[in-house]
């Protein structure tokens, strides 16, 4: 990708503290993106630019983030997803440091000032995130405020150990490409990128309608170690848009899994070794699962695909020879 944009001018009183850029994709986000943007502006951090971009609403999202001025950077762009409109922002991005959160999420107080803080005690690591909690709907529909949310031991900010650090998740923080190859477990709204790993990374894959942060993370984890602090910092939504009810008719994941394995393979940039073997069950298993899903969405050719395809990372894999019978009865009862 293009370098990131130039070094911008920071707020007034900031000037010790390196620049924050945080970019927001937005579609038909009317409903909640004051409150997303709202978390935003009142972290204790001095030093942000908040760039939202439109990704082509239908709604008034547009008016809602005009309403905050120059508070707020606006960009806009025809309707292509997500990652289209992270990489509109990153191009726009002045910051040394890089944040995600998506339009409808919430960060809670302190986020910004704990992991800036985090990386320059920690200049050989770019790239830290943190743990994160669901945010369900009240048997109303309406959300709770986020600070009923959690335990008031957890609201995010939390204590630092003796060295001034916010403790680690150490089973999720070192090099963690062969964890990766396993299932994807950052979450894009708990992240903080050096501007130096973006660059090296890259741009998020459009193509990618689904997992395109899963995609992102494997890439970055062969450049970086990767730090989880044990924190809350961030609030995931689940209502309507954005839960996922109905699977996509490709098998992203698999898609991204593959790709992974066929420019790098099983050894990690630290030199660890994944078990070949279970490597091909877990490529087996993304095959299941797509093939599962379909299979009782009633698309039973789509998914004996999947069951085959399953099979040919793991012959026996006894889900996957059940249901690819099950699937071709079922197609062939269709067709009768």
């Amino acid at each position: 990708m293009a370098r990131l944009g130039g070094t911008a001018t920071e707020p007034t009183g900031a000037a010790d503290h390196p620049l924050v850029s945080v970019v927001m994709p937005a579609y038909n986000a009317s409903a909640y993106i004051r409150q997303a943007i709202d978390s935003v502006l009142a972290q204790d951090y001095p030093a942000v630019e908040l760039i939202v971009v439109d990704d082509g609403s239908t709604d008034d999202t547009v008016a809602r983030v005009q309403a905050y001025g120059d508070r707020v950077r606006l960009l806009t762009q025809a309707n292509q997803g997500s990652g289209a409109a992270r990489n509109q922002g990153l191009e726009a991005a002045r910051g040394e440091y890089i944040a995600f959160l998506d339009s409808d999420d919430v960060w809670l107080p302190g986020k910004l000032t704990a992991q800036v803080a985090y990386l320059e005690r920690h200049p050989d690591v770019d790239l830290v995130y943190s743990r994160w909690q669901t945010w369900r709907p009240e048997p109303d529909g309406h959300f709770a405020p986020p600070e009923r949310v959690l335990g008031e031991n957890d609201t995010g900010a939390g204590a630092a150990d003796a060295d001034g650090d916010i403790p680690l998740v150490a089973e999720r923080s070192g090099w963690l490409y062969n964890q990766l190859l396993f299932g994807s477990f950052l979450h894009t709204i708990t992240v903080m990128a050096r501007r130096r790993l973006i660059e090296a990374v890259g741009p998020f894959d459009p193509a990618l309608k689904r997992g395109q942060d899963y995609d992102y993370w494997l890439r970055a984890s062969r450049h970086t170690e990767i730090h989880k602090l044990d924190r809350i910092h961030a609030l995931y939504r689940l209502h309507g848009a954005g839960c996922i009810t109905h699977w996509p008719d490709v098998n992203y994941e698999h898609r991204v899994l593959k790709k992974a394995l066929e420019r790098w393979g099983v050894e990690g940039p630290d030199g660890t070794r994944s078990d070949w073997r279970a490597v091909r069950r877990r490529l087996a298993a993304t095959c299941f699962d797509f093939g599962y899903h379909h299979y009782w969405q009633g698309q039973p050719r789509r998914a004996a695909s999947a069951f085959r395809q399953a099979l040919g990372h793991h012959p026996l894999h006894l889900g996957s020879l059940r249901y690819l019978s099950m699937s071709l009865v079922r197609s062939i009862r269709r067709s009768a």
